[in-house]
């Protein structure tokens, strides 16, 4: 096992990293999903006692993975905030801090279902706010799965917040999940809940535990 896998999707070469951050050498790009920021403030705010720096946590994930690889383009592949309520000051000091020491980062947001509630971000940011199915290259991005144009190689994308059960004694541990030239990413917000897949013939999934990620296997009839 390592903390990195290269894979060929439909002959684009990207890399699976085990933060579940996916990077595409070729075009400098870091492809993230489902940060959900500021989600343990709104749980705060309605009176449910989560702990804090979740959001923290989540950031310095990026901002290592953004120094490690040296990439000059982040995607967001949906679900930035939480909620509005997600905004609280500290959460937007955080965001602020991020961008403030990566000014030569383009940063991009593909809109996703937690977007469209948070309403309009400060004008400030520098942020590009993108609807799904917008392209780079052969690559299509969106929030949720969907299927993948004819005139495509590959669709990413975020939303289910995928896992794979591996055994009673593990449980299950968050995945890659590959169908039909989709990939969908699984969630890099610490404070996210999973969703189990059913790998079928033909999937391909691969596996993050402990700062490692490894290729799993379809079930057995």
């Amino acid at each position: 096992m390592a903390n990195r896998i290269s894979i060929k999707l439909n002959g684009i070469e990207v890399c699976l990293h085990s933060d579940g951050s996916v990077e595409w050498p070729d075009r400098q790009t870091l492809f993230i999903a489902d940060p959900h920021f500021g989600k343990e403030a709104t749980f705060r705010r309605h009176g449910i006692p989560v702990p804090m720096g979740s959001t923290q946590g989540t950031l310095q994930k990026i901002q290592r993975r953004v120094c490690e690889t040296g990439v000059s383009r982040l995607v967001i592949l949906g679900d930035m905030f939480h909620a509005r309520s997600s905004l609280s000051r500290d959460v937007v000091e955080s965001i602020e801090d991020f961008f403030s020491a990566f000014i030569d980062l383009s940063t991009v947001l593909v809109r996703g279902n937690h977007d469209a509630h948070v309403g309009q971000l400060p004008s400030s940011w520098p942020i590009e706010i993108v609807d799904p199915f917008e392209r780079i290259d052969d690559l299509v991005m969106t929030h949720h799965p969907e299927e993948v144009p004819e005139d495509a190689r590959v669709l990413l994308c975020g939303h289910v917040h995928p896992a794979v059960k591996v055994g009673d004694a593990i449980g299950k541990l968050p995945c890659f999940f590959y169908r039909n030239r989709m990939l969908m990413l699984p969630a890099i917000g610490q404070f996210t809940g999973t969703h189990v897949v059913k790998i079928n013939s033909g999937d391909l999934a691969w596996a993050i535990a402990e700062n490692e990620v490894f290729p799993v296997h379809s079930e057995r009839p």
